[in-house]
């Protein structure tokens, strides 16, 4: 019979040679033609929002006025049209060597950059999770490697894993670190609003050294963007574009609120109760503002005892990031990569036992729902259901929203547990 030294050995051999599986099966699916042809005129995809909204500032002009990105682009001759820049003035910063690039090399290194920050996500959460026990780099490597909204995120230029590397790198070193920890996650709120929440969390926790570092950062950060951008731009995203966002109207974006990859929740207030243009209605608007309090309050209520358990804290940080995605207008199928610590948590929770057996079922299909590529179930749900058999539709439209619901309500129901924190020990019993 083998000893415990073997049975380790085997393990790890497995373990690495399912990572290296992984690895080129991400490799594959990011160097392969895109799932669905791009669009015309789409050169740098999403990427070019960013790269002429820096090339515009460091020309003293306005990032936040899409007719001067397009005037740029049509000056290069690359495209015609730039979807709108609405990003917080600090994510500049993120793209400043764009004035010494062109659009195609700018997008090539952005390229690099996100997937150097794909691998460094995915190290620090495996090392962040060590004490979730074995499996937790696999699992973690397998997911994603799988997972169209990774490969999708890179098809497009798009800039989340810079954000994401900050928050887990932030959210890891948190107790040891607190101030080094604000700072990153001061950094990723400046670069993408949504994980401000995290500092709400921290509030919560009496993590208050934390919370500090990451307001400061933020100030910081918007003086530090003064030579990039000046004042009267810098209050111009506060005071015009983040209350658009509120409202559905991203800065001038022209995609559509209601398209079939829109997984948030005012995307179902706004088909329930429609503005007739693609901005939420008043009704809508005041719904969706409605369960961002409904929604934080709840979260507040079930993580109200502190805990430093780590699959406590865990569970509450993925909690927070998938509440991130449930709030904004938009949220893409790219975005979706913020579900992936509560889809690991997830998988981690049926494996150790941390929920009842029959959660097993709907987590699995959650997770199988997030990885499937999107093209594959639109084109199911137009072909074989068809938009005429409108309840069937809408159940496949949203049937990553209701994923998203499922790992999230996984990562309350294990965070929420903190009620019965076995990080305390407990209390005297009665002489």
């Amino acid at each position: 019979m083998a000893g415990p030294e073997a049975a380790w050995g085997t393990w790890s051999r497995w373990s690495m040679l399912l990572v290296a599986m992984a690895v080129v099966w991400h490799v594959v699916a990011v160097l392969s033609p895109p799932r669905v042809a791009p669009p015309r005129d789409s050169a740098g995809r999403d990427f070019a929002s960013y790269y002429y909204a820096a090339r515009v500032a460091s020309e003293g002009g306005d990032p936040y006025d899409k007719d001067a990105l397009e005037l740029v682009a049509q000056r290069d001759g690359l495209r015609e049209h730039v979807h709108p820049f609405f990003y917080p003035p600090p994510f500049l910063w993120l793209v400043s060597f764009a004035p010494l690039v062109d659009l195609l090399t700018g997008f090539q290194l952005w390229w690099f950059l996100n997937e150097a920050c794909l691998v460094a996500v995915c190290v620090v959460l495996a090392t962040w999770w060590r004490p979730l026990g074995e499996g937790v780099g696999v699992v973690i490597a397998l997911l994603a490697a799988t997972m169209y909204g990774v490969a999708y995120s890179a098809e497009l230029g798009q800039a989340n894993f810079p954000v994401l590397l900050a928050v887990v790198a932030g959210l890891s070193v948190e107790r040891r670190w607190p101030v080094v920890a604000g700072v990153a996650i001061g950094l990723a709120a400046m670069w993408k609003m949504s994980p401000a929440l995290l500092v709400g969390w921290w509030l919560l926790r009496g993590r208050m050294p934390a919370a500090a570092a990451a307001i400061a950062t933020a100030i910081g950060a918007s003086l530090l963007t003064l030579p990039l951008l000046g004042w009267s731009e810098q209050l111009g995203f506060y005071r015009t574009v983040l209350p658009g966002l509120q409202r559905g109207d991203y800065n001038g974006l022209q995609i559509q609120i209601g398209m079939f990859a829109n997984h948030s929740v005012p995307n179902l207030l706004h088909q329930a109760l429609p503005s007739g243009g693609n901005t939420l209605s008043p009704l809508a608007r005041g719904a969706s503002t409605l369960f961002q309090l409904a929604l934080v309050g709840t979260l507040g209520w079930w993580f109200r005892v502190r805990t430093d358990d780590p699959v406590r804290v865990a569970a509450q940080a993925s909690a927070v990031l998938v509440a991130a995605l449930l709030v904004p207008v938009y949220t893409y199928e790219h975005h979706l990569v913020f579900a992936l610590p509560a889809m690991v948590l997830a998988v981690l929770a049926v494996m150790r036992g941390w929920v009842p057996r029959w959660w097993g079922a709907p987590i699995a299909v959650a997770v199988a729902v997030l990885v499937i590529d999107l093209p594959t179930l639109r084109e199911f749900a137009q072909k074989v259901v068809t938009e005429r058999a409108r309840a069937p539709f809408f159940l496949l439209q949203e049937l990553k929203f209701a994923a998203l619901v499922t790992v999230g309500a996984v990562a309350v129901r294990i965070g929420a547990t903190a009620l019965e924190d076995p990080s305390r020990p407990p209390p005297p019993r009665p002489a």
